[in-house]
């Protein structure tokens, strides 16, 4: 790889990994409906005026670009908010490194792909350190916290979406696929916004700085890098990215907020990614 694309996966990984600390500071004015609203249409507007050749998507594909527009963005981008107000961003962006063994798992059970047993190993080793990112070195107890969960179920969320991305950024491309989920994403998220908050715009002296960059930043700036990354050196090499923003998140949570993260969410973390990145590199 040169160095540009080194470049590229840390600027990619920073955006993202620096979304959970942004969502912290915005719940300081915002309630997480609002911030899933703002967020996601600051994106659409950056992406859709952006000079992209228009295609016409099939009646079909109308449909799953919706479903990616629902659980790709707006269902996880208010779960990690809504998360936020009972853990820190440093957990919030630790748990959302659990995505790629989540999209293994859906890859395997609902869409059939078949893996070697190796492949196997590494799912059920990337589970094993999602319980320990859960549990710790204990036995598992149920009574865990609605933050932890909801970002547990964001990333699900996200893990499901992705094998309805991968497809339709095939056949349409990754900049034709973005513009149109997050215009059904901004619909989707107005309307729970509407039955669900109050109108309420972000001050400059509030919330505005950390909704603009998770809005052009995280869903806008992130997404053309990450895409051109994968056109340069590939998805294997791509998906690097992924596996770094976790560190991102506890840096600037440590950093920002004075976050501490325990040895077994770093131990858990660093199962996860590991077990990903062996199932993402091992060939069937």
């Amino acid at each position: 790889m040169l160095l540009k694309n080194y470049l590229q996966i840390l600027l990619t990984s920073s955006l993202w990994g620096s979304s959970f600390l942004l969502m912290k500071f915005a719940l300081e004015e915002l309630d997480p409906f609002q911030i899933s609203f703002y967020r996601i249409l600051i994106g659409m507007i950056f992406i859709n005026s952006l000079r992209i050749e228009k295609v016409k998507l099939s009646r079909k594909d109308h449909l799953y670009t919706a479903l990616v527009g629902m659980l790709w963005m707006t269902l996880p981008f208010y779960l990690f908010a809504e998360s936020e107000k009972t853990i820190t961003s440093s957990l919030a962006g630790l748990v959302n490194g659990s995505t790629p063994i989540f999209i293994s798992m859906f890859a395997v059970v609902f869409f059939r792909q078949k893996i070697s047993n190796l492949k196997k190993v590494y799912l059920f080793t990337g589970f094993l350190g999602i319980y320990i990112l859960t549990f710790g070195f204990q036995t598992a107890n149920l009574e865990l916290s609605k933050g932890f969960l909801l970002a547990l179920l964001a990333s699900i969320s996200y893990g499901f979406a992705a094998n309805f991305v991968q497809p339709l950024i095939k056949t349409y491309g990754a900049l034709n696929t973005l513009r149109m989920a997050l215009r059904y994403a901004s619909l989707f998220s107005f309307i729970l916004f509407s039955f669900n908050s109050e109108y309420f715009l972000p001050t400059f002296t509030g919330s505005l700085p950390s909704i603009l960059i998770l809005g052009i930043g995280g869903s806008g700036v992130a997404f053309l890098s990450f895409y051109k990354l994968i056109d340069d050196v590939g998805a294997i090499f791509g998906s690097i990215t992924v596996y770094i923003i976790p560190i991102f998140s506890v840096i600037f949570g440590y950093i920002f907020l004075e976050e501490t993260t325990s040895l077994s969410q770093i131990s858990g973390i660093t199962v996860i990614i590991l077990s990903a990145y062996l199932f993402t590199k091992t060939t069937d």
